[in-house]
């Protein structure tokens, strides 16, 4: 899967204004990462002396795709969830860790099968 990016000439710093009003931004480009390190149109602009970088005008990439969240298994989450407390508790209260624990998971036993219920 290739993920897309895009390319920017903007002012790069943030105490000052670019010079004449211009906008921060001059161009933005779509663009792959594996091209070759700017694309042609960001290289036409960055010939003019007046956008060459240090000059206060900056090149950046910007991923513009979100992979997919992968989200964790209910029996997961319970799996998790209960070695955290028996950690949490032994840590804490290592002689009577069974009985709080025991205590706890009949307090919330939807949060510690790996219910997802926001309450």
């Amino acid at each position: 899967m290739s993920m897309k990016w895009r390319c920017r000439l903007f002012w790069g710093n943030p105490c000052t204004s670019p010079p004449d009003g211009m906008p921060r931004t001059i161009m933005a480009v779509l663009c792959e990462r594996t091209c070759p390190p700017y694309p042609p149109e960001i290289e036409a602009m960055m010939a003019q002396p007046d956008y060459r970088p240090g000059t206060g005008w900056t090149i950046g990439f910007d991923c513009i795709e979100q992979r997919p969240i992968r989200r964790w298994s209910q029996e997961a989450r319970a799996r998790v969830r209960q070695r955290n407390l028996r950690r949490r508790i032994e840590k804490k209260f290592p002689l009577f860790a069974e009985d709080f624990i025991a205590a706890e998971l009949a307090a919330r036993p939807s949060y510690y099968e790996g219910s997802n219920d926001r309450r």
